[in-house]
């Protein structure tokens, strides 16, 4: 088998805007989709936007068939619990400096995964498709991202003369809702192909994961088999010792008194390095849930003027989202068995009203 790279596309040019559909023409087996969006900050700064945030749709779809279907957000997390580490990106809120969005769409348990991999030939027309709005957080512009800047690059990694493999693993978005507290929600969960895993994402300013998602419970079958029956604090611990603690660098323009987001939204570390300014020191206030207020003093006074800082982050749940494993990752015979089931339903208990949730199942999708 030979391994090769091509570009589907190579820094192309879109709107700031828009949904942008491309025909997937390649017959052999792909292991997985490198996708990279750019763009380049406005003249003054921007603070607090990051490319992943403004991209809302990133599919997969075949007709309506639709084989992957996440939000920025959702598939940079995603890869993130799939590789073991964060994908390398560029998040610089400066003025003129640019930023990246990079991830891997993956198919296998691994890059080269010989099994499971998409295979285009089983489908009539395979498109990605994505949507997008660079003023989805601030305004196109000075303080946003510059206008008519944003370039997309697409990148298969083929193999050649594989084995036709037996499946892919699908990546979807299943369900949304607000909370209520202590508010339950009942979501029906498809039946059609066993799990490997459950992303949860639960989304408030100023609040922890696990207020957001007070109780959960898996119940299949009426009650006679409980999968699952967890408070979100428990279930936040327990993936902590089956999945690493995420590390990233982010570079900052912070003034003292200035609040600032992080990527990484549960048990954060920051450590921050002033650069240009002597006699600089800063303070982060964690409140372990992602964001926090700076104070900036220069020559033992607050300083009111923004500087520019490096940090360096550790932490867990990127863009407050939490990867639930089933059984084994490496062993698709101890994923989760819909098949036994004549019905499945999580039931999900609000900690605190107004959180914005969303569920992603990754499911063992046969051909």
């Amino acid at each position: 088998m030979l391994y090769r790279k091509y570009y589907l596309l190579d820094n192309f040019r879109l709107a700031d805007s828009g949904t942008w559909t491309i025909d997937v023409n390649i017959q052999d087996p792909i292991t997985a989709f490198w996708i990279k969006f750019q763009n380049v900050n406005g003249g003054t700064a921007n603070h607090d936007n990051l490319l992943p945030q403004c991209i809302s749709s990133i599919q997969l779809i075949d007709g309506a068939d639709v084989l992957y279907s996440l939000s920025g957000q959702q598939a940079y997390a995603l890869a993130a619990y799939q590789l073991g580490h964060l994908p390398e990106n560029v998040f610089d809120e400066g003025a003129g400096d640019l930023q990246t969005f990079c991830f891997p769409m993956m198919f296998g348990l691994k890059f080269g995964d010989p099994v499971r991999a998409f295979d285009p030939k089983k489908y009539k027309n395979p498109q990605l498709r994505f949507t997008w709005n660079m003023a989805a957080i601030n305004a196109v512009g000075a303080n946003g991202f510059l206008t008519n800047r944003l370039d997309l690059t697409i990148l298969a990694d083929v193999m050649e003369n594989a084995v036709a493999p037996r499946g892919f693993l699908m990546h979807k978005e299943i369900y949304t809702w607000t909370t209520a507290a202590l508010g339950w929600e009942y979501i029906d969960l498809p039946m059609d192909f066993p799990y490997r895993g459950m992303m949860l994402r639960g989304v408030k300013a100023i609040t922890c994961w696990h207020w957001i998602f007070n109780q959960l419970r898996m119940n299949c079958d009426g009650g006679q088999h409980i999968a699952m029956n967890i408070r979100g604090w428990d279930l936040l611990n327990w993936v902590t010792m089956l999945t690493p603690q995420f590390h990233y660098n982010h570079c900052f323009r912070i003034k003292n008194a200035d609040r600032i987001q992080l990527v990484l939204r549960h048990s954060e570390v920051v450590q921050l390095i002033c650069d240009g300014t002597g006699n600089t020191v800063p303070e982060y206030v964690s409140g372990g849930y992602g964001e926090g207020t700076c104070t900036v003093w220069t020559n033992d006074a607050a300083n009111n003027a923004i500087q520019k800082f490096y940090a360096d982050i550790q932490g867990r749940n990127p863009f407050d989202c939490l990867y639930i494993p089933f059984g084994d990752q490496q062993n698709p015979a101890d994923w989760f068995p819909t098949k036994r089931f004549k019905g499945i339903r999580m039931e999900c208990q609000g900690g605190v009203a107004a959180g914005a949730n969303s569920l992603v199942l990754t499911q063992d999708r046969p051909y």
